[in-house]
């Protein structure tokens, strides 16, 4: 089925088990055919129904789909569902035959079963295929030739672009310096829509936050797989930094659970309610905003080394982007204003722009100055603030950006392709002076098979 099943499917799907529900007690009362096959049936649909909670705990992703992505990645509650429900469809063609005791019924039978054996026989060899196949991330990388050598002026670093689709088994990295494109990287990886740094700054760390079930880390030098790890849920948060990995699992709608590693080993790990949308480890406290989205608030997490809580703070901002620590005291970027709060009181300010509609996104510290990108109606921007919260610089840009980097002393910001253009591109990149606002480069992002996600920008490599 593909990713969208139309309704009359799903009506027809539920109507099959609670059918056979039905006639399953029905023969066990009457005893008209064998009643073990029929009290089999009878917990079939329940323990089906109660498996599937998989998919239907799953916000926003259509059930079908995800089961079977699942099957693809050989999940075993994906292969239980599908063996339940061959089950309960070999259970109504046996009920035909017994009942009917025609011909053809009795001929029809004799058939289906070298059809069961062959499905017994293929189920291991197809798992075992898959998993096999996902050791090889990596399937492709067309190199292209290297640009000239830059200038002075032109900012460094080196672009990579994230395109995927959540059902479909490839991805692309697209490798770019400035508007030249380096690599276009074809991945054996399903529905990876976030991109980060990893542990090293030559690795990439790809994971979904919707439908993926792994955890990838890349060698962006070579372009091998440095590790895979298959995750029992997708993620909402990840990150990696040196010894320290921090991720917090997408469980179901009530819960996501925080798993915090430190030299590969499990610290500890926290079920909170969801969402978490950003972790920062600041010694010896791991500052954790979860996103109360139907409230549009948020809370505020402190806990300690061994994942107890020491500080529940209820905040009336959401959506947190980014999070840092400037002159002591911990900032998030949040909607409708920044959040700013003091870990040895845990008294809480806000600062704002005195614009109910401003979303902060980025913060980056550099020196004495907190960098923060913002988005407003009809336009964006970065301003700089001084360890008062002070504006001191101010940049506005006459549109809204997509999504905003800060790297250096330059800011990555991209936006939608223009009328005319989207056809033909996937956004278009700008980058700016941190300080003075001027372009310093813009260019077109190439398209891929599929749509892009998300980009980052890292030092070149040595």
């Amino acid at each position: 089925m593909g990713p969208s099943a139309p309704l009359w499917m799903s009506v027809l799907y539920y109507i099959m088990c609670m059918a056979t529900l039905i006639v399953g007690v029905a023969m066990l009362v009457k005893g008209t055919v064998r009643r073990l096959y029929s009290l089999v049936a009878v917990i079939a649909v329940p323990l089906f129904f109660l498996n599937n909670f998989h998919t239907i705990a799953r916000v926003g992703v259509d059930p079908f789909a995800y089961w079977q992505q699942s099957l693809i990645e050989g999940q075993w509650w994906a292969w239980l569902s599908l063996a339940l429900f061959l089950y309960i469809v070999w259970y109504w063609g046996w009920l035909v035959q017994r009942i009917g005791g025609q011909k053809e019924g009795q001929t029809w039978w004799k058939r289906q079963r070298w059809i069961w054996v062959v499905l017994a026989a293929a189920a291991p060899v197809i798992v075992y295929g898959v998993q096999s196949l996902g050791e090889s991330v990596v399937s492709s990388v067309r190199t292209y030739e290297p640009s000239e050598s830059r200038s002075a002026n032109e900012p460094p670093g080196r672009i990579f672009f994230l395109y995927s689709h959540p059902f479909a088994r490839d991805s692309y990295i697209v490798e770019a310096d400035g508007p030249q494109v380096r690599n276009v990287v074809t991945l054996e990886a399903v529905g990876v829509s976030q991109l980060s740094r990893g542990s090293s700054t030559k690795e990439l760390l790809l994971w979904s936050d919707y439908t993926g079930r792994h955890i990838y880390r890349l060698n962006r030098d070579t372009w091998t797989l440095v590790d895979q790890e298959a995750v029992s849920s997708p993620l909402s948060f990840a990150s990696l930094e040196g010894e320290w990995e921090i991720r917090s699992l997408n469980q179901d709608v009530n819960t996501h659970k925080l798993e915090v590693r430190k030299g590969g080993k499990l610290l500890f790990s926290k079920r909170l309610p969801p969402y978490i949308l950003q972790v920062l480890r600041v010694e010896p406290h791991f500052y954790v905003f979860v996103d109360v989205m139907e409230k549009e608030h948020g809370v505020l997490y402190v806990l300690d080394q061994r994942g107890s809580v020491v500080k529940e703070i209820p905040l009336p901002t959401s959506f947190a982007r980014s999070m840092a620590v400037f002159h002591g005291r911990l900032v998030i970027a949040t909607k409708p204003r920044l959040t700013i709060v003091d870990p040895h009181s845990w008294q809480v300010a806000y600062w704002d722009m005195g614009r109910e509609e401003t979303q902060f996104d980025q913060l980056y510290v550099k020196g004495d100055t907190l960098w923060v990108s913002y988005v407003q109606r009809g336009q964006s921007g970065w301003l700089a603030l001084n360890d008062q919260f002070k504006v001191m610089e101010k940049h506005e840009l006459p549109s809204v950006y997509w999504e905003a980097r800060f790297h250096g002393d330059y800011v990555y910001a991209l936006f939608e392709p223009k009328e005319g253009n989207k056809e033909d591109h996937a956004g278009e990149m700008n980058i700016f002076h941190l300080r003075t606002g001027q372009l310093a480069a813009e260019f077109t992002v190439p398209k891929q098979k599929h749509n892009l996600q998300t980009f980052q920008v890292m030092e070149e490599i040595q």
